[in-house]
């Protein structure tokens, strides 16, 4: 007799995924912009909207909550020890916070300042 057909996996068995982890080192601005923001309970709050550099430095990471499709998005400033870079096994980039939506909302809205004020003075 011949021996039992083998059934094929099933679409979450082919796709699992390992674990995410903690990125550290060095970093490009370009890989995180617009990347996806999570809460550490793994639901997702936002997106990154801006990183802003002062002397070198990345001093905020702007994060964008709420709306649809941009639309009635707040925009909050967090400082990166407030952030985790995380990487997921597939490459995909992202942050996590140690907030909820809601605390987000609540949080002072980020106001971006004016481009007259960012010129270079002469």
């Amino acid at each position: 007799t011949a021996p039992p057909a083998r059934t094929p996996a099933t679409e979450t068995q082919v796709k699992s995924k390992a674990p995410t982890q903690e990125v550290t080192g060095a970093w490009n601005a370009k890989d995180f912009m617009s990347s996806r923001v999570y809460n550490m309970a793994g639901e997702r709050i936002g997106d990154v909207n801006d990183i802003l550099v002062d002397n070198g430095r990345v001093t905020s990471i702007v994060i964008g909550v709420g709306g649809f499709l941009g639309i009635g998005q707040k925009e909050v400033a967090m400082t990166p020890d407030q952030v985790k870079r995380m990487v997921h096994s597939d490459g995909e980039t992202y942050f996590t916070v140690n907030s909820t939506k809601d605390q987000l909302q609540a949080a002072p809205e980020y106001v971006r300042p004016a481009k007259a004020a960012r010129q270079p003075t002469k």
